[in-house]
C-alpha cells in the first residue's frame, strides 16, 4: 500500500495555505464548483485525494479504502479524518463542511470513485462524476499541488463567507444595556416561526446568559430532539460536571396534551423531576386539557411548567444584570451554528436586529 506520511501531508497542506492561488482553466473551474456545491463528503473526497496525490505521487487519487497497493489504493480515509478534518477546524472552520468523520458516509464507502458506485441520480451523480473527472486528468505530484493550491484559495473564500455568515458588524447593532431592547427584539423576532428554529434559539440564549459559564446549553436541530440518545429535550443544559440538570421542550407549531406527555415522559426517563415547556406567540393548544394534564403528572412527582415564550423572555431579562442586544445576537448566532440553521432563520436573526435601531 502506497505510504501516506500524515506529517509530511499536514506540512503540505499548511504551504498549500500559505500558498493558495486562484487559477483559471477547466480542471480549476470543476474543482471550484464541486467545493461550493452541496454535497459535503464529496468536497473531503476531492482535498484528500489532491492532498494524497501531492504527498505521494505513486497513489491512485481515486482511492477510498486501504488495500495492498494495488492500483495505487491506499488509506484515504485515514488521511483525511487525520490531517484535513483537523486542519479545517483549526484553520479554515465551515470551508468543507465542519464533518468530524467525513468518510463515515456512504459515498466514502466504496474502495474506489466509480461511475458505478450507488449515487442519488441527479446532482449528486454529476458531483461524482465532476470529482472522477478532476482526479483522474491530476498525473503527477506537480499537477496535484498546483491545483490544491488552487482548492485551498476556494476554501479560504467558503471561510470568510461562513464567518460572516455567523456574524454582525460591531457598528450596526447599540451595546446599550437596555433590558428593553432585547425584548423589542424578541417580540419582533418571534413574530414568525422559521420552520420553529427561531423560539429554540431564543430560549437557549437567554439560559446560557442567565446561567452562565458554570453551564453548558445545547440545542438541537428542530424536528430531531432525541435523535441522539444522549438527548432529551429541544434543548439541554448540563452543569460543570457534565450532569443533565436541566430539559426544555420548545414548542412553536399548534400542540396537545400527548405532546406535552411525550416530552414528559423522555425528561423523566432521564431522571428529571422538573422541566419546562415553552410555546411561541402564534401556538393554539388546549388550556384546560393541557393544565389538566399537567396537574396530574405534577402530582406525580413531575413538575412541568408550561410558558409562553414572551413570558419566559420577561422573567429571563429581569434576572440578568446587564444584558445587551449586541450579546444576546451573537449569542444567537453561535446557537444558529450549532444547530446548522437554515439561511433564512440567520438572515432574520441580522435583519431583525438592524431594524430596532
Amino acid at each position: 500500500m502506497p505510504n501516506i506520511d500524515f506529517k509530511t501531508a499536514s506540512l503540505i497542506l499548511e504551504r498549500a495555505w500559505v500558498e493558495a492561488q486562484e487559477y483559471n482553466d477547466p480542471i480549476a473551474d470543476l474543482i471550484t464548483k464541486v467545493l461550493n456545491g452541496t454535497h459535503k463528503t464529496y468536497r473531503y473526497i476531492l482535498v484528500t485525494g489532491l492532498l494524497a496525490k501531492t504527498t505521494n505521487e505513486s497513489v491512485n487519487a481515486l482511492s477510498l479504502q486501504k488495500g495492498d497497493g494495488t492500483n495505487g489504493k491506499y488509506d484515504a480515509r485515514s488521511l483525511c479524518h487525520n490531517v484535513v478534518v483537523p486542519f479545517e477546524t483549526m484553520k479554515l472552520q465551515g470551508c468543507l463542511g465542519n464533518s468530524n468523520e467525513p468518510f463515515l458516509n456512504k459515498p466514502a464507502r466504496f474502495v474506489m470513485l466509480s461511475l458505478d458506485n450507488a449515487v442519488r441520480r441527479g446532482k449528486d451523480y454529476q458531483t461524482l462524476s465532476e470529482v472522477i473527472e478532476i482526479l483522474s486528468t491530476i498525473s503527477d505530484s506537480n499537477s496535484a499541488y498546483h491545483y490544491l493550491k488552487h482548492a485551498l484559495s476556494v476554501m479560504v473564500t467558503i471561510h470568510e463567507n461562513y464567518i460572516a455568515k455567523y456574524s454582525v458588524g460591531d457598528a450596526l447593532i447599540d451595546v446599550s444595556e437596555f433590558a428593553q431592547l432585547v425584548l423589542d427584539y424578541i417580540y419582533k423576532i418571534t413574530e414568525q416561526s422559521f420552520e420553529g428554529e427561531i423560539c429554540p434559539l431564543v430560549v437557549a440564549q437567554l439560559e446560557q446568559m442567565y446561567l452562565g459559564k458554570n453551564y453548558r446549553v445545547e440545542a438541537h436541530k428542530v424536528n430531531q430532539s432525541g435523535s441522539s440518545s444522549k438527548e432529551v429535550g429541544d434543548i439541554d443544559v448540563y452543569d460543570i460536571d457534565n450532569n443533565l440538570v436541566n430539559a426544555i421542550e420548545v414548542k412553536d407549531k399548534d400542540f396537545n396534551e400527548q405532546d406535552v406527555v411525550h416530552a414528559i415522559d423522555k425528561f423523566r426517563a432521564a431522571h428529571l423531576n422538573s422541566s419546562m415547556f415553552i410555546y411561541g406567540k402564534n401556538v393554539i393548544f388546549d388550556n384546560d386539557a393541557v393544565f389538566h394534564t399537567l396537574k396530574s403528572i405534577g402530582r406525580e412527582g413531575h413538575y412541568c411548567c408550561l410558558i409562553s415564550i414572551l413570558n419566559y423572555a420577561k422573567l429571563r431579562i429581569s434576572d440578568l444584570k446587564t444584558i445587551t442586544v449586541r450579546q444576546f445576537v451573537d449569542g444567537l448566532l453561535v446557537f444558529a451554528k450549532a444547530i446548522n440553521a437554515k439561511d433564512d432563520t440567520i438572515t432574520a436573526v441580522k435583519e431583525i436586529a438592524k431594524q430596532i435601531f
